[in-house]
């Protein structure tokens, strides 16, 4: 057995920000996995509407996909990550980072890791490996879910890592990062306020379309659209799921953000002279009302109410405009 020497896991709201808070800690950053989620610019909206690629025919989700990378670039850290179309290559180059003594994040689909137990699709599951059993053919695996590391057989993980059923939206091939020794990372104050700008520019002025808050008041009106999909019941429960669930942490990731802003408030003034904690709280509670209203779709099986989960996206659509241009135009930021 071969193992990461002095790794410490606990479990945690959300695969990546976990994972990397993992990563951080054995890198001798302890910081919470609130801090790794905000300093990773972690929250966005992405809306894929009439998809044939992913779990279902409408949704959308919370969190942008680059959370772990602008992380490391936000605090300066020395890191590597890849990619590797050889499964065999893939997993040694894994091995070799072990042997190392280097955790290692793995991009994977959730379905293929059998200690879950589930058929649902979830491709971009974030796992660190911290050790492997070569004579009987394990690897060790830390997951947010679990308080304890998970084994799994090889043949799982290769699948897992590059699986052939994986969502065309989210392609896994052997995706990696680590995370190496770095002398002087960006002071923690000014990382705060870099990843604050970065976020607001994400939901404000979004790269790619339907992203950000202008993909909320697209949703807003299509919703209604949702009624007319042969899968509208299971959109609506994904929907739910996806906002409440799924190592979102309640609120559409919002709630683990506020809690983010509770600290950097203590480093930066300016943001609790703003109230943006209490401010993002409360809409992750509007997040949290949209959930239930989504969830008594599918379970009441009434579809008129996708009109009602678009008026009250509408009006939080309206309410993250107005908090992230704050944020855009606060004095010292």
């Amino acid at each position: 057995m071969q193992r990461v020497p002095n790794f410490q896991h606990t479990a945690g709201n959300h695969c990546g920000s976990t994972a990397m808070r993992d990563l951080l800690h054995h890198a001798g950053l302890p910081l919470s996995e609130a801090m790794c989620f905000g300093l990773g610019s972690g929250l966005s909206f992405h809306y894929f509407p009439d998809t044939t690629a992913g779990t279902a025919t409408h949704f959308f989700h919370g969190r942008g996909g680059t959370l772990e990378r602008d992380l490391c670039i936000h605090l300066a850290l020395a890191f590597a990550q890849g990619t590797d179309d050889d499964d065999a290559h893939a997993w040694q180059a894994a091995r070799a980072w072990v042997d190392a003594g280097t955790p290692v994040l793995l991009y994977v689909e959730l379905r293929d890791l059998p200690y879950y137990n589930t058929r649902t699709p979830f491709p971009g599951h974030r796992v660190v490996l911290a050790g492997y059993d070569a004579e009987r053919e394990l690897g060790l695996l830390a997951d947010n879910a679990f308080a304890e590391l998970q084994p799994v057989t090889l043949a799982a993980l290769r699948q897992a890592r590059h699986s052939l059923s994986t969502s065309a939206l989210f392609p896994l091939r052997n995706d990696w990062l680590v995370i190496q020794p770095t002398p002087q990372p960006t002071p923690l104050a000014e990382a705060i306020r870099i990843a604050l700008r970065a976020n607001a520019r994400a939901l404000l002025e979004p790269d790619a379309p339907l992203q950000g808050v202008a993909a909320m008041r697209w949703l807003a009106e299509d919703f209604s659209a949702w009624g007319d999909a042969s899968d509208w019941e299971w959109c609506a429960r994904l929907a739910y799921q996806l906002i409440e669930k799924r190592g979102t942490g309640g609120g559409m990731f919002r709630k683990m953000y506020a809690a983010y802003l509770r600290e950097a408030e203590m480093l930066v003034p300016a943001l609790r002279a703003a109230r943006l904690a209490e401010t993002l709280a409360e809409i992750a509670d509007a997040w949290t009302g949209l959930a239930m209203i989504l969830k008594r779709i599918s379970e009441d099986k009434e579809r008129a109410g996708f009109a009602e989960a678009g008026r009250a996206l509408a009006q939080l659509g309206a309410r993250e405009e107005d908090f992230w241009t704050t944020i855009k135009n606060l004095p010292g930021l």
